[in-house]
């Protein structure tokens, strides 16, 4: 168990999988086979990799790790269907250890980090966090991880999941509102390029300060008429997101000094 890892077997060639793949052959770790229950949805990238495609997982390598990449909701299933002597990772950050088959090899290789297939990134600069059924396997995808980025870290399934919520904030929510003003923009007829410098200094700004001490803007000022007037621009879903947001910030800094 202490040898190191330096061929795989890939289950889910999504955002995550391709991402992985791609950066594991750079850091000299080959992909020998790609699962998918549909052969030709992965045939170019088995071909790119030197590997290949499989649609049955009796044709996963006993000897080597296996690393699912597909959605929380098929972890489960699909390990049960794997032989138990392949050692499993998985790459999810919300779905615990202790949720899943028993196995002896078992373990969490998590990228806290967005991926879509077609934005490259730097991988040295993600975060993996690593947990594993057994002290021993946990050290192999710690090493495993430390040849793709220089922030290799050991957290268990809660720090994990608690993690994984705040990402959902800092990511998922971040891109929404965005996709919120694109829409808001386009309707109005109003150049969206001209809020992107904005966009950059609002996260760039964040190298250097605390999002608390950032913030700005009406309900940062608690400047109530601006406030109605902008959700009066707004309906529905939208309108409400605003007020609930805007709310929000106010009962932040109510009880801080006034600008």
């Amino acid at each position: 168990m202490k040898s190191a890892i330096n061929t795989i077997s890939l289950i889910g060639y999504g955002n995550v999988g391709s991402h992985l793949a791609r950066h594991l052959r750079s850091a000299g770790i080959k992909t020998t086979h790609i699962y998918s229950r549909d052969l030709r949805s992965i045939e170019d990238a088995a071909d790119e990799l030197g590997a290949v495609a499989i649609d049955n997982f009796q044709d996963l390598p006993k000897n080597q790790l296996t690393l699912i990449c597909v959605i929380d909701d098929a972890i489960s299933k699909t390990i049960e269907q794997i032989d138990p002597q392949i050692l499993i990772a998985y790459t999810s950050g919300s779905v615990e250890l202790s949720a899943l088959p028993k196995r002896e090899h078992l373990g969490v290789f998590y990228p806290l980090q967005s991926f879509s297939k077609n934005q490259d990134l730097t991988i040295t600069e993600i975060p993996f966090l690593i947990e594993a059924t057994n002290e021993a396997f946990a050290q192999q995808l710690f090493d495993l991880a430390s040849r793709l980025s220089t922030k290799v870290s050991y957290a268990d399934s809660k720090q994990r999941k608690e993690l994984h919520l705040a990402a959902v904030w800092v990511n998922n929510f971040t891109n929404h509102i965005v996709h919120i003003a694109e829409k808001y923009a386009a309707a109005k007829n109003l150049d969206f390029s001209l809020l992107q410098p904005l966009l950059k200094e609002t996260i760039h700004k964040l190298d250097h300060l605390s999002a608390f001490a950032a913030q700005t803007g009406p309900a940062r000022r608690g400047d109530a008429q601006i406030i109605d007037e902008q959700a009066m621009k707004l309906e529905g879903l939208e309108k409400e997101i605003y007020l609930l947001i805007s709310k929000n910030i106010q009962n932040t800094y109510s009880t801080n000094e006034e600008l």
